[in-house]
């Protein structure tokens, strides 16, 4: 396309190079007009490839910020750092600790609740920490030997025995705060488009996947419950009667002024 507009530059120049006379005729009048017109059709050519390339790029980004943004299921690792205690046992704050994540493993765990020991610690306050842990989440509702250890398994820390188990969770595919087109389109023909921005929603579905308290939610809705058979009898009864079988909230209203009388 560069080497075409070249030529045609190049005739244009000859055009004008002619003599007075040849440049009265017809035919003159009428080639510098077909070459002119034909600069302006490539030129307009070149503007129109370029903003195709960049509409079939902005294409490829889906306009629903669901779909540009999913909220997809799959385990997660919980995991918490009991450290290692003295001969007397398991202070207050860490055993309010280990029964919250027993109860939280009790109830949305997935398999054994591991426990990794630390490398390079004392034998003795490292078994002395295990059993305090197996004892308080026993006393939480998880028996003791569903604590498995890890053998052969160590963590940097050698300060701390630490709980792990796998659970289901909830969160979104992609990653926030990417912005790979400049939303005002001041370099590109991205605003002419007037589509949504990559980011646009990203926050609010991460949002609603860390409000979750059961991921499963995210897929299907939960089974209708048992209905108020004592609720219905009464609508039925009102309705016989010729009432409103609709409940009647009672609400007192204030004015606003009432404070200052």
């Amino acid at each position: 396309m560069t080497d075409t507009r070249r030529s045609l530059t190049h005739c244009l120049k000859e055009c004008e190079e002619m003599s007075p006379a040849i440049k009265s005729t017809f035919v003159y009048k009428f080639a510098r007009i077909g070459i002119a017109s034909a600069v302006l059709a490539l030129a307009l050519g070149g503007c129109a490839a370029k903003r195709s390339a960049a509409v079939d790029i902005q294409a490829e980004i889906p306009d629903n910020y669901q779909e540009r943004h999913p909220i997809v299921l799959g385990d997660v690792s919980k995991s918490l750092d009991v450290f290692l205690v003295p001969n007397s046992g398991i202070d207050h704050r860490q055993a309010e600790d280990v029964r919250t994540f027993a109860k939280e493993f009790k109830s949305n765990g997935k398999g054994a609740l591991v426990a990794t020991l630390p490398h390079g610690a004392p034998s003795g306050a490292v078994q002395h920490t295990l059993r305090e842990i197996r004892r308080t989440a026993s006393a939480a509702g998880v028996p003791g030997d569903r604590i498995r250890v890890a053998h052969g398994a160590t963590h940097p820390s050698a300060a701390s025995v630490r709980l792990s188990f796998s659970q289901l969770d909830a969160r979104v595919a992609s990653r926030c705060g990417q912005w790979p087109h400049d939303p005002a389109g001041s370099t590109t023909l991205q605003s002419f488009a007037n589509r949504p921005h990559y980011n646009l929603g990203c926050s609010y579905q991460s949002m609603m996947a860390a409000q979750m308290a059961n991921p499963v939610d995210m897929v299907r809705a939960r089974p209708e419950g048992p209905y108020d058979m004592e609720r219905r009898l009464q609508a039925i009864d009102r309705v016989r009667e010729g009432q409103n079988p609709a409940t009647n909230w009672p609400t007192e209203t204030t004015k606003i002024n009432a404070n200052l009388q």
